[in-house]
């Protein structure tokens, strides 16, 4: 398999605050890696420095080498052809990422416009394809409908049908599961799983679902304070977790209905330093 993504020593400052400490990873074709941790941990900051879709206040150092270019060099206007084309990401609350005035068929055909020379019948076509792609035509739903008249999980189907639409290399799916059902879950990872697959498609899976990950990621990174405490294969995090910090989120979510006490983890001086600076 090739890399698709490798990230080097990046890190993210607002002002004299670190937010994302120095981390540093790979992702390959076809394979999901999964970055999981508590809110605040720093994985939205991760996915999002990525993109290139920080706020102007942060600063950025490191290397972002996607297709053997570093992202932070390119400019605004090369980011936003690659955003959406080789590179695309998925959200976790689709009626924010979707017009609610336009129809679902016409928001899939934006992402073709914008990228493509097709010709409109051509477009016209490919929608289609992508919604029965995603399973939408089969539930019935037309490229005419208006993202109110869909359920939660359809929505999220029209957004991983945007995504996908120029066969990106790196999906990066940002709690985009977070609102659905166990079976809706279960449903679109699998459908994704198939396009990483089938497209040598590399995926970057921002969860804090410790259940989720362990069915359809490959790698997990365990991120705590900005900090990358634990990597591993799914299976060796999952059966054998070296950090306390893992040890307590797996005995947290997958062992909650037993009630046992939670256990308190020490926060590093450094974090407190960090504050204080």
């Amino acid at each position: 398999m090739s890399t698709v993504l490798e990230v080097r020593d990046m890190a993210v400052q607002a002002g004299n605050a670190n937010i994302l400490y120095p981390v540093s990873f790979s992702v390959e074709a076809g394979q999901t890696v999964a970055v999981t941790g508590e809110s605040g941990s720093g994985k939205s900051t991760l996915a999002r420095a990525i993109m290139g879709l920080l706020p102007k206040e942060f600063s950025l150092t490191g290397e972002i080498i996607f297709e053997k270019q570093d992202l932070k060099s390119l400019p605004e206007n090369a980011m936003c052809r690659l955003r959406g084309n080789r590179i695309a990401m998925v959200f976790q609350e689709p009626m924010t990422a979707l017009n609610p005035i336009r129809r679902i068929g016409h928001q899939i055909a934006d992402t073709l416009r914008l990228h493509t020379q097709a010709s409109r019948q051509d477009i016209k076509a490919s929608t289609q394809v992508l919604l029965d792609r995603v399973g939408l035509t089969k539930a019935g739903v037309s490229p005419q409908a208006y993202p109110h008249m869909l359920s939660g999980g359809q929505r999220q189907r029209v957004l991983l049908a945007m995504a996908i639409a120029c066969r990106p290399r790196l999906l990066i799916a940002d709690e985009f599961t977070t609102a659905l059902d166990a079976r809706t879950q279960a449903e679109i990872m699998a459908l994704v799983g198939e396009l990483a697959r089938e497209n040598e498609m590399a995926v970057l899976l921002i969860s804090h679902d410790l259940g989720l990950i362990r069915h359809y990621a490959d790698n997990v990174l365990v991120m705590r304070h900005g900090k990358i405490v634990e990597r591993g294969e799914t299976g060796q995090i999952f059966m054998a977790p070296a950090h306390p910090y893992t040890q307590a989120l797996l005995s947290v979510s997958l062992h909650g209905t037993h009630h046992e006490p939670l256990r308190p983890i020490p926060v590093p001086a450094a974090i407190y330093q960090d504050a204080e600076a």
